[in-house]
């Protein structure tokens, strides 16, 4: 799965570490740790990765305060209890995307409504959620591309 960021935000800068907020960088860690050990096989790992992820919400839910990312986080949960992997690893990938969409969709909104400091915060919290997902940074666009590294037209020829 690939997740492709519009090149209709401004640029932001580079780095390799995840968002300074200590709640928020905590939370992007276990985040990551728990896809790794997902990746890994490492069905332990995952289900206390699970636990700490799950600390970062009020009544142990969560992070997440989207409905469906708290259901999804529900099911992966269900899935790691239940010693699935191959579910778990399912519903991660799907909350992982619901998370760059959200991430996405809100920083283009304080983008659009001139709020350049909310905008800042949601670009530092949508690096944060890529580091976590792919354990690297937003990539900038190279001049007349995309962020996928490829011109925004499309070609085919034969």
């Amino acid at each position: 799965m690939s997740v492709g960021i519009s090149n209709a935000l401004p640029p932001i800068s580079g780095g390799t570490t995840p968002p300074a907020k200590a709640t928020r960088s905590a939370e992007d860690q276990a985040a990551a740790q728990l896809i790794a050990d997902l990746k890994s096989g490492n069905l332990s790992g995952a289900q206390q990765d699970y636990v700490t992820l799950s600390s970062f919400g009020p009544g142990n839910s969560g992070p997440f305060t989207n409905s469906t990312m708290k259901g999804e986080f529900k099911a992966l949960g269900q899935d790691l209890q239940n010693g699935n992997l191959k579910g778990a690893d399912a519903d991660a990938t799907k909350l992982a995307a619901q998370q760059l969409t959200s991430d996405k969709a809100v920083a283009s909104a304080d983008y659009q409504s001139g709020n350049m400091a909310a905008y800042q915060q949601a670009m530092s919290n949508m690096k944060g959620d890529q580091w976590a997902i792919f354990g690297s940074d937003l990539v900038q666009p190279p001049a007349g591309g995309s962020a996928l590294g490829a011109s925004s037209g499309i070609s085919v020829q034969a």
